[in-house]
């Protein structure tokens, strides 16, 4: 064999070498992506799981607040003076005065 075949021959194997060598490093890059990915989806769908379970939370005291709200003396055993007071409309005011002092 000649220099040159030689030399050939080991270009061509250093070359494959580090055709294998750049293939195993993109492997590894790859496989390292894949686990940073799983990891990335198991934090999405615990965090969505969290997500709908304060939906949920949400949702039970919008009712609790709107039940509380409503209630009042009349359509519950809580006494009169824990009633919120209701502020009459500015047109019922004006009627109720004029009412209070016409004179017919």
């Amino acid at each position: 064999m000649t220099e040159n075949a030689k030399l050939n021959t080991q270009l061509a194997n250093t070359v494959a070498f580090e055709g294998v060598a750049t293939n195993l490093l993109l492997v590894e890059w790859m496989v390292k992506l894949q686990q940073q990915l799983s990891l990335q989806q198991r934090r999405i769908e615990e965090q969505q799981q969290q997500i709908s379970a304060q939906h949920k939370q949400i949702e039970q005291l919008t009712e609790e607040l709107h039940k509380l709200k409503n209630r009042s003396s009349k359509n519950s055993s809580v006494p009169p003076s824990s009633d919120q007071l209701k502020k009459q409309g500015r047109q019922k005011q004006t009627k109720e005065r004029e009412k209070a002092g016409s004179q017919i």
